[in-house]
């Protein structure tokens, strides 16, 4: 008996430490620009892929631009964990980077995509 409440115990400790990020339903990325945009297609389609632009705009021409601009972080700590639990000293450590995705869409007249560009940095 003392042993199934240690390893319940155990279990609790270590699950407990793992984290649960919901993905997010209008996550930009890279890959989904790459993959899914393309000079032709219509402004609904680019909604339908990537949402609601961040900035809509004309360029010098009075072509009608969107401009999408994502920044994201990331954190990371471990907690000493089960070296922590058993010894009481602690090897915490912790680091952050963060994203950022700029996409540029020109379209034309009849409301097509005429060009696009993007620019993703990591720091």
């Amino acid at each position: 008996m003392k042993t199934i409440t240690i390893i319940s115990l155990y279990s609790i400790i270590i699950f407990s430490c793992a984290s649960n990020v919901p993905p997010d339903s209008n996550d930009l990325t890279l890959g989904t620009v790459q993959s899914k945009i393309f000079k032709g297609q219509s402004q609904s389609h680019v909604m339908d892929v990537l949402g609601s632009p961040n900035i809509v705009s004309k360029d010098y021409q009075g072509k009608e631009v969107w401009t999408y601009d994502r920044i994201s972080s990331d954190k990371k700590s471990e907690s000493g964990g089960f070296f922590f639990f058993l010894f009481g000293k602690s090897n915490a450590s912790s680091s952050s980077s963060s994203k950022s995705l700029t996409v540029i869409i020109t379209f034309d007249d009849k409301k097509n995509v005429l060009d696009f560009t993007y620019q993703s940095l990591k720091y």
